[in-house]
């Protein structure tokens, strides 16, 4: 538990996130065809943000932030739909630390066996157990994942470590977020949309929509951060649960979202694709709902009857 003043320190610096990264976000907006390119100024404000080293102990020149506190950042990072590997830096460093000694430096992304690796310009991957691969020498020719680059299949099978259960409970934390957004912003678009002479939010069936979809996210939403604060003892019945309830509460906002949006959700103008294309990825990154649902289901059916209470009282 937290008491009130910890929540809102923690939501005071993921407010701080969003708003220091916010004016960047325009500049990504293209098809997902299109490259990204990363800018120098977005990387130095993740940097004066403290974000890499965010959960890294003090003594070892990071920032010492509880996990609350990353959560809420993290959470922030997913509300801007940002591309950028800031919130796979912030948890991979900290793992790296912990288990080799060593702060690494720079953007990272984490490897995952058997599938391809996004795989940024100028970021390092990690691989389980926290070794450290150098970028390859171009990235100008790979097949794109939502506008970033990949690198080839990680050789390899899936096998479950905490380093790929934390990068599904972070992207869990960041689907959150993109999904909150983006009921923000089809709450705000009913409520000015008219038709037939009335907003659309004063139509039963657009509300009934809205109402399930934030139910979902809200739920999922206490999940999601639950299992983040949670990663120091590593504990997989909140993980996958973290995942399969965001997975799904981020495919109902979203086709919410582009339903009551109609084709203006598309336009490369308008916000709400960088939100949607986001969930769609992440909801697929470190395995999806369905792959975690066998997993739980596969874990309780092994445990027993007599063990569920206690998953689900302890978790």
């Amino acid at each position: 538990m937290t008491d009130s003043s910890t929540d809102g320190a923690a939501a005071a610096f993921g407010d701080s996130v969003r708003q220091a990264l916010a004016p960047l976000q325009a500049g990504y907006d293209s098809p997902a065809s299109t490259t990204i390119i990363w800018s120098a100024e977005h990387w130095k404000t993740v940097e004066a943000l403290g974000l890499p080293g965010l959960l890294v102990p003090e003594d070892a020149g990071g920032a010492g932030a509880s996990l609350a506190e990353a959560a809420a950042a993290i959470e922030a990072l997913g509300a801007l739909g940002d591309p950028s590997p800031a919130a796979e830096t912030a948890v991979l460093s900290w793992l790296v630390t912990r288990d080799t000694g060593t702060v690494p430096d720079g953007p990272l992304v984490f490897a995952e066996p058997g599938r391809r690796s996004t795989w940024p310009r100028k970021a390092c991957t990690v691989r389980n157990g926290g070794t450290i691969d150098e970028p390859p020498g171009t990235v100008a020719d790979r097949p794109l994942l939502n506008g970033v680059p990949v690198s080839d299949p990680v050789k390899g099978a899936v096998e479950e470590t905490p380093y790929r259960r934390a990068m599904a409970v972070t992207r869990a934390v960041q689907l959150v977020g993109a999904s909150l957004a983006a009921l923000d912003l089809t709450i705000g678009h009913v409520t000015h949309r008219k038709q037939f002479g009335r907003p659309l939010a004063r139509f039963q069936a657009v509300q009934q929509h809205i109402a399930i979809a934030a139910a979902q996210t809200a739920a999922a939403a206490q999940v999601a951060r639950a299992a983040f604060a949670a990663l120091n003892r590593d504990d997989e019945f909140l993980a996958a649960s973290a995942k399969i309830s965001a997975g799904r509460a981020g495919t109902v906002a979203a086709k919410a979202a582009h339903q009551f949006h109609g084709a203006m959700g598309y336009t490369a103008e308008y916000p709400l694709h960088r939100l949607s294309r986001s969930i769609w990825q992440w909801r697929e990154d470190f395995g999806n709902e369905t792959w975690w649902s066998r997993r739980l289901g596969t874990r309780i059916c092994a445990s027993g009857p007599d063990a569920l209470w206690a998953d689900l009282a302890t978790a």
